[in-house]
């Protein structure tokens, strides 16, 4: 094996050999054609998939004495003219290329003005590579749009950048600007697998496909990681092998992972997480398993199955997942991961177990507990009659009226009569506490909602849900979170979600005479405070 790296020692010399840039190479061979080539260029895109290189061929173009150009010839013909065997090997004086990170200054820019007024030495294009442009300051780039404004004759300027948003719309409008895509899972395993059986490394295309997946469209990161796996020339390389050999997860644990954490197995999720930790895997890299299969079931639910660069076995287990949640409760877990912040190489992962652990805990607040069958209730105002919990003696305050159809539904506990029964209070109370949980986590302008509804009795009533407070305070607190009207569909929305019914929500003017408040500390505001937060008072025997 030669001694080049394989990322060197593989770059594309022609506008051919350049991998998965289509639409690039085809304009510029037609220009070259043509000649109608342009004084300035702007190569914008991720790194690792062609710009420096798609600039070194179109140097090699301008520059190039054959006829037809040597850098049109089809693929697996390398005859090159002198001038660009010598930009081949780097000793093209016509070639000039600037690390803009390293020489960003106005100082450096006036010295490559300057220079550029001399014709060019061998060739008939003096060309200028300006690598990693988005690193020049701003008189440096002040000072660069003068040499576009006005450029030598035989002068060509090439910009390359990763981060076109640093660069000036006075530049990128006076240069031609292409686009670079990242490079795509097959068109990646196709070259490594051509690499590495030219290479004479035993390598499995589904070995090939694997490091493509974790390359992140970067045909250089590709190259790099196969240089790796070149050091195992006597093995059989799999995909398996792939992930163990790089420290990676794996996708089966990712699936696995997933699948735990949408049905609540929190202890499995927590056992699964150290297994992997104490193997060496990066937390970081576990909880992007995850996305990754979630954004799988999701495109799944919607139909986009064909978008999805996985192998077939993958694309199977994540359907069956997929096919037994809603698009809304995978996308609230995938917010949960998204938001979390998890550090790379973190020992315990900690952080990573709080977010898969919140995570099952929002299943949870999904999901009815022991209700299965559905009983229409609409215009029936005597089915409801034994729930009633509290005498309304005054006025109420009406919060929300949602839309009410007429065939409302409310779900009931599966009983040996088929007969129509009134849900009883501890029913109505068991689902308020899944109410309560799912609004733990929504904060409105100063409290947590959930914490605010813990300690208010419920009572449905034609098509009403009354809430009876403990304390006048709790009552204000709740009332002023809920004048905000985000924070108030949200405790409509998961009142609807548990009860299965749009419900008038309804805030009684009196509160709850249970607890008395005869010591004078609970009316302090401290405590009046605490209570509003969830603190519960303790009565003494």
């Amino acid at each position: 094996m030669s001694e080049k790296v394989l990322y060197r020692k593989w770059r594309p010399l022609t506008f051919n050999e350049v991998v998965g840039q289509e639409h690039v190479t085809k304009t510029l061979t037609n220009s070259i054609e043509l000649n109608q080539t342009s004084h300035a260029y702007l190569f914008t895109g991720p790194r690792g998939v062609g710009k420096t290189t798609m600039a070194r061929v179109l140097a090699k173009a301008v520059n190039c004495i054959n006829v037809p150009n040597c850098c049109l010839q089809p693929i697996g013909e390398r005859k090159f003219c002198d001038n660009c065997i010598s930009i081949n090997s780097g000793s093209m004086i016509d070639l000039i290329e600037i690390d803009a990170a390293s020489n960003r200054s106005i100082d450096d820019i006036r010295d490559i003005k300057e220079k550029s007024l001399f014709a060019p030495n061998i060739g008939t294009k003096k060309v200028y590579i300006i690598d990693e442009a988005h690193g020049l300051t701003g008189p440096a780039q002040q000072a660069f749009l003068k040499l576009l404004e006005e450029p030598p004759e035989n002068v060509i300027i090439i910009l390359a950048t990763t981060e076109i948003s640093s660069i000036p719309q006075t530049i990128i409008s006076r240069c031609q600007r292409f686009d670079f895509n990242r490079i795509n899972l097959n068109q990646m395993s196709s070259h490594l697998k051509l690499i590495s059986d030219s290479e004479q490394i035993n390598i499995s295309l589904d070995a090939c496909k694997a490091i493509a997946l974790n390359s992140s469209g970067s045909l250089r990161d590709a190259e790099n990681i196969l240089q790796q796996i070149s050091t195992l020339k006597n093995k059989s390389v799999e995909d398996e092998d792939i992930f163990e050999f790089l420290g990676l997860t794996r996708i089966n644990t990712g699936i696995e992972l997933l699948t735990k954490i949408l049905n609540k197995e929190s202890s499995r999720v927590l056992e699964i997480v150290n297994e992997e930790s104490v193997s060496g895997a990066d937390p970081l890299h576990l909880k992007n398993q995850v996305l990754k299969c979630l954004r799988g079931t999701i495109y799944i639910k919607n139909g986009l199955t064909n978008l999805l660069e996985e192998s077939e076995s993958t694309i199977n287990s994540l359907t069956e997942i997929s096919g037994d949640f809603s698009v809304e409760q995978l996308n609230n877990v995938s917010k949960v991961l998204v938001n979390s912040k998890i550090e790379a190489n973190e020992f315990p992962p900690i952080s990573l177990e709080v977010a898969f652990i919140e995570c099952c805990e929002l299943m949870g607040a999904n999901k009815l507990e022991n209700i299965n069958e559905e009983v229409p209730i609409a215009n029936n105002k005597d089915i409801m009659k034994d729930q009633k919990t509290a005498k309304p003696t005054e006025r109420k305050n009406i919060i929300a009226k949602p839309a009410i159809n007429d065939s409302v539904k409310i779900k009931k506990p599966i009983t040996q009569n088929d007969e129509k029964k009134v849900p009883s209070n501890n029913l109505i109370n068991s689902e308020w506490k899944s109410v309560c949980k799912s609004l733990n986590r929504v904060k409105g302008k100063d409290y947590f909602i959930g914490a605010l509804l813990h300690s208010v009795t419920p009572n449905i009533e034609d098509g009403k849900i009354n809430l009876l407070f403990k304390s006048n305070t709790l009552k204000q607190n709740f009332l002023n979170e809920i004048s905000n009207l985000d924070t108030k569909q949200k405790v409509l929305d998961s009142i609807k979600n548990i009860y299965n019914e749009d419900l008038e929500l309804v805030v009684d003017e009196i509160v709850d005479s249970s607890i008395k408040e005869q010591n004078p500390l609970v009316k302090t505001p401290i405590v009046q405070h605490a209570i509003s937060m969830g603190a519960k008072i303790k009565k003494n025997d």
